[in-house]
């Protein structure tokens, strides 16, 4: 038979049915510069990627699959077979979404590219299908490449446009804890992907990542909506499932581990949670094909799968050994446990110390009144949090050494346009709240929230100064809790009017880190927070509703940041509370006359006169006393 007369027979063969494990096993080959197996790829060596790949293939009623795995492990390779075999077996319109559009343009120029010339040099797929963005009329680009029957984009997550765009049947979310939780207006990245795909019945979503902080993780959070796989391998004497955990010290499994007089790990060793024999690592190579998935919920649509780097086939450079050497040399940091947690342990890390919870200060309420105040508040002060639909206001007395007591915490619900609300908002400024000693204070110094509808927020506090003003939260790190403020009001001239409204900012970092470091405090005394009984849990839970945590930018550089670990959900009381301590120190905490006013508030309780003479504050006058 000629060369001519077997190329029409070849052209005129069925394609191949196969899934996408089969291919990569037929056709796939790894470049040398990305990877340390290169060549002829072997899914036997990381069998953990077995099952995702026939979930992600078009024969598997899948539509959305989820990895949570260690760095180095498999994830991204499993992500270029998704675009590679869907592209030459199954083609369709595909997108692959990076947290930065300069991280998807290296995802496209480094990994993409040279596995993809890699296996049309040694295997022939793909050849002729996606031509060189180097070839004239091509089509192609660094970010965007297409072929018969559909397309690669790559794309930053960072622009909220690459979700409005045309619909795909194909999406990969590559490390998609780097992924803002928010796309600006847009919403949650996880919800914008389905509805990219939403048009395509047999659509693929492929979301993959190594995990990072605690509450704040997108890939837990998907993860916990799937199946929750989890590979489990057999243990080489009692032949009994298990998944491969760090353990410790006190645990009876896990890595166990010798050394020498030198400190130096010289070995390390797996127990069995079962029979508690001791495993060597060189029988991971028995343990790992005979490995399977055990998944929690498998009636569950989405399919999810874990795995960490204690599955790190033998030879390659995390073996256990070495990923004891890391354990020992980040247990006594913070940041670098947490960064063996993520990338070793495939494991999200809570940072500890910056966020109490919200049942410990809600079982810490003290058996006095809302509305009235112990013996110890002395000078009373309000913050109110404005949104479109309601003002969320906190009410605390204030004491020596800036020990405090919340007297109040309330929602004035209604369209903040309207008189009524804020009349509301005039009855709680005219409110007393009946001191111990019998006296009955009124609130001091109120601080009013600018951020959302400003020019009513100034309107009413002009009228009301000196003792409302208006606040604005600064972004800007390390500053005061209270800065200086800017007048506002101008004439037609561009000259300030004077009594005219003036805009305080408020550190809203530092004021933070200082109520949830007085949160954690254990006996009352200096700057401790009371709490009265009656108080409903969602105040608590909007109080804790933040964690400072510790990112890093787009240079590399630790950065730390508050953020609401409740999702959508409320945090406006602790905002509430913020503005409140900066009313508090306005009104002259740090330099007032604690013993006077206890003496008056005494002698005002058994109805004489004031003995004690008052100086002026520097910052506002006290209403103090009616």
């Amino acid at each position: 038979m000629g060369v001519y007369t077997q190329s029409i027979k070849k052209g005129l063969e069925p394609d191949e049915n196969l899934n996408f494990l089969e291919w990569a096993d037929k056709y796939l080959y790894l470049p040398r510069e990305s990877t340390k197996e290169y060549g002829k790829y072997r899914s036997g060596r990381t069998p953990m990627v077995k099952e995702v790949l026939l979930e992600l293939s078009p024969s598997s009623p899948t539509e959305e699959v989820v990895v949570q795995k260690p760095t180095q492990l498999a994830g991204t390779t499993i992500g270029i077979i998704f675009l590679l075999a869907s592209a030459d077996m199954s083609p369709g319109p595909s997108l692959c979404v990076q947290p930065t559009g300069t991280l998807a343009e290296s995802f496209s120029k480094k990994k993409i590219t040279p596995t993809l010339n890699t296996t049309i040099k040694n295997s022939g797929r793909l050849k002729g299908k996606i031509k060189d963005r180097k070839i004239k009329d091509s089509g192609n680009t660094i970010l965007e490449k297409i072929f018969p029957g559909g397309s690669w984009r790559f794309a930053g997550s960072n622009s909220g446009a690459v979700y409005r765009s045309e619909s795909v049947r194909y999406m990969m979310l590559d490390d998609f804890d780097g992924i803002e939780r928010s796309i600006g207006a847009d919403g949650d990245p996880g919800e914008l992907s389905d509805r990219r795909t939403g048009t395509f019945k047999n659509r693929k979503i492929y979301k993959n990542s190594t995990p990072l902080l605690k509450d704040m993780s997108n890939i837990e959070d998907a993860y916990k909506l799937s199946s929750q796989g989890r590979f489990e391998v057999p243990c080489p004497h009692c032949k009994e499932l298990q998944y491969l955990e760090f353990g410790g010290k006190e645990t009876e499994f896990g890595i166990k581990f010798e050394r020498n007089d030198d400190s130096e790990v010289i070995k390390a060793q797996y127990q069995c949670i079962h029979c508690k024999k001791m495993i060597d690592e060189y029988q991971k190579e028995w343990m790992l094909p005979r490995g399977v998935y055990v998944h929690k919920y498998p009636k569950r649509k989405v399919r999810g799968f874990k795995y960490n780097a204690l599955y790190t086939p033998v030879g390659w450079v995390n073996d256990w050994i070495k990923i004891v050497e890391i354990f020992l040399a980040a247990k006594n940091s913070a940041e670098k446990l947490q960064t063996f947690a993520n990338t070793i342990m495939a494991e999200t890390f809570e940072q500890r110390g910056s966020r109490p919870a919200w049942k410990t200060l809600s079982s810490r309420a003290e058996p006095y009144k809302i509305t009235t105040v112990p013996s110890g508040g002395l000078l009373v002060t309000s913050g109110t949090d404005v949104h479109d639909n309601r003002l969320d206001i906190v009410v605390r007395a204030w004491g020596r050494g800036e020990e405090n007591w919340l007297v109040y915490w309330t929602r004035i619900f209604g369209d903040v346009t309207k008189q009524e609300v804020w009349d509301q908002h005039d009855n709680i400024l005219a409110m007393e709240f009946k001191h111990e000693s019998g006296v009955g204070l009124r609130i001091a110094s109120a601080a009013v929230d600018s951020g959302d509808n400003t020019h009513i927020v100034y309107n009413y506090c002009r009228r009301r100064r000196p003792v409302v003003m208006a606040i604005y939260g600064s972004q800007k790190k390390n500053q005061p809790i209270l800065g200086r403020p800017a007048k506002k009001d101008v004439d037609y001239m561009g000259s300030t009017i004077k009594n005219g409204v003036q805009l305080w900012p408020v550190g809203t970092d530092s004021a933070k880190s200082i109520i949830y470091q007085r949160f954690n405090l254990i006996e009352p005394g200096l700057g401790y927070y009371h709490f009265p009984v009656g108080i409903d849990d969602e105040y608590y839970q909007q109080i804790t509703a933040e964690k400072l945590v510790t990112t890093y930018n787009k240079k590399g550089f630790p950065v730390k940041a508050w953020q609401n670990v409740r999702g959508n959900r409320q945090n406006h009381a602790l905002d509430a509370e913020v503005y409140c301590y900066a009313a508090a120190i306005r009104a002259g905490i740090a330099t007032m006359q604690w013993d006077a006013l206890e003496l008056n508030y005494a002698a005002k309780g058994r109805g004489q006169e004031p003995v004690v003479a008052m100086r002026k504050q520097r910052k506002v006058r006290s209403r103090g006393i009616r």
